[in-house]
């Protein structure tokens, strides 16, 4: 079967609602540090409930397809969790040790194949998420991976991320590659949109 007609709409909708799901969480971990540095999140528009709309987005997209989406969101909770690896977090692990775990499970689950594409696309995702911020204000966060390793460098290996996971696995690949640009762009034009009315700009 294609990938034209092989379930591309229902996957492609699975996919975009892993994405919100995984925005509205990244936002909400970080909202201190978004209003710290006076950038704009989706907290600021669905305020602390948004915890409960991740979950109903999660629940849909696990619904329409758990072995793509399931994967998706855990693996961004995996890579996530490396961009501090030595914290403590609440259940007496270092983030390092959670993110292994994090990745163990999903492989048992869900197979080597769906958690490893999904690992690799969640890091490209990180990986162009740090060169943007790093472009729209060059002091960045310290620790965004272009203070680390420079943004060319940091290009050259996000395309070699994504041509490892377009190896192991070209539709799901295919599928992140529309569905998170485009749900960024639209997260970001939102939450713009309600700060810019807030402060009546």
């Amino acid at each position: 079967m294609s990938f034209v007609t092989s379930r591309i709409l229902p996957d492609l909708l699975a996919v975009a609602l892993a994405g919100i799901t995984i925005k509205l969480l990244d936002d909400f971990l970080d909202y201190s540090i978004d209003v710290a540095s006076g950038s704009p999140s989706l907290i600021d528009v669905l305020g602390f409930g948004s915890v409960v709309y991740t979950l109903v987005f999660a629940v849909l997209a696990c619904s329409i397809n758990l072995n793509l989406a399931a994967p998706l969101m855990l693996s961004a909770y995996a890579v996530g969790m490396l961009k501090d690896p030595q914290e403590m977090l609440p259940l007496g692990l270092s983030a390092w040790m959670e993110s292994v775990l994090v990745a163990i499970v999903a492989w048992q689950i869900f197979g080597w194949r769906a958690t490893m594409v999904s690992v690799l696309l969640m890091t490209a995702v990180e990986f162009v998420d740090d060169i943007f911020d790093y472009s729209r204000d060059s002091r960045g966060c310290a620790t965004n991976l272009v203070h680390v390793i420079g943004k060319g460098q940091l290009i050259l290996l996000s395309l070699a991320v994504l041509v490892a996971s377009f190896i192991i696995d070209r539709r799901t690949t295919a599928l992140v590659a529309i569905c998170a640009p485009v749900t960024a762009v639209i997260a970001d034009f939102i939450s713009r949109s309600y700060r810019g009315k807030a402060y009546g700009s």
